[in-house]
């Protein structure tokens, strides 16, 4: 049985505690069948983390670096000191929660030695608990168009640096179709990379942006998705909704969904 992981962000204990203490509730109970996938914002306090050690104490915790929004970009060569420190509150999560995965986002630029770059501040992290994430190869919030767009890219990454990967299917189906590639293609190659763990929204099939629906809001083939292109024991977290959360329910219905789906 697959197991289905919460994403919370650090700063949702004190923007949104009911949806925290909810979902901390709902993961708990399922302890089996679910993980947390913790987005460590930049400058997260270390009594931040700490309350969340508290919290999460005996739970899986996958952690989730900040992104190319949040002003890390390991493809820009000049950034890589702020890459450094903008990473560090994320392992610190990662020690202090035992976790075993912390993803991290390609960079942005196009051409292979934006590619090169992103392999070498990998290398430079010397973290063998990262994973690549395949990027969109463009979003609403990020102004430059990103790579980590391929399974190619992907495998170049990970060839470089011994990396493990991240699948995320929106994101994986979005650049298919800004790039003009053929999507089951790509998701087999994706597939092919054996993924350490996997990310799952619902969305349009024939669109660009990733939209991070809920589960039967879009036409994505969920169901093909989780029969096709992962493995039966894998971790995916349900990266779903935009709006400000104020309780749980939307995304235990969003477990439930896919529950159904595996039956």
């Amino acid at each position: 049985m697959h197991r289905l992981g919460f994403k919370l962000f650090t700063t949702d204990i004190q923007n949104n505690p009911n949806f925290t203490a909810e979902t901390i509730e709902f993961v708990r109970e399922h302890e089996l069948e679910t993980y947390i996938e913790l987005m460590v914002i930049p400058s997260t306090t270390e009594e931040i983390l700490k309350k969340f050690q508290n919290l999460l104490s005996g739970i899986e915790v996958v952690i989730h670096a900040p992104h190319n929004s949040m002003g890390f970009d390991t493809g820009c060569q000049d950034c890589f000191a702020d890459n450094v420190k903008i990473l560090s509150y994320a392992q610190k999560a990662a020690d202090m929660l035992c976790s075993r995965y912390i993803i991290v986002h390609a960079g942005c630029g196009r051409g292979q030695k934006h590619i090169e770059e992103t392999a070498r501040q990998f290398r430079l992290f010397n973290d063998s608990r990262i994973v690549v994430e395949n990027l969109p190869y463009k979003a609403e919030n990020v102004k430059a168009y990103m790579h980590g767009t391929t399974p190619e890219q992907i495998k170049y990454i990970m060839d470089e640096t011994t990396c493990g990967f991240c699948f995320d299917f929106s994101h994986a189906i979005c650049a298919s179709n800004s790039l003009g590639l053929d999507i089951n293609k790509q998701l087999a190659g994706f597939y092919s990379l054996k993924p350490s763990l996997y990310h799952l929204c619902d969305g349009n099939i024939r669109g660009s942006e990733d939209k991070h629906l809920h589960y039967g809001e879009g036409n994505f083939p969920l169901g093909l998705f989780l029969q096709e292109y992962i493995s039966l024991e894998a971790l995916i977290t349900m990266e779903t909704g935009t709006k400000i959360p104020t309780d749980a329910s939307a995304w235990i219905e969003d477990f439930n969904y896919l529950r159904k789906l595996e039956k």
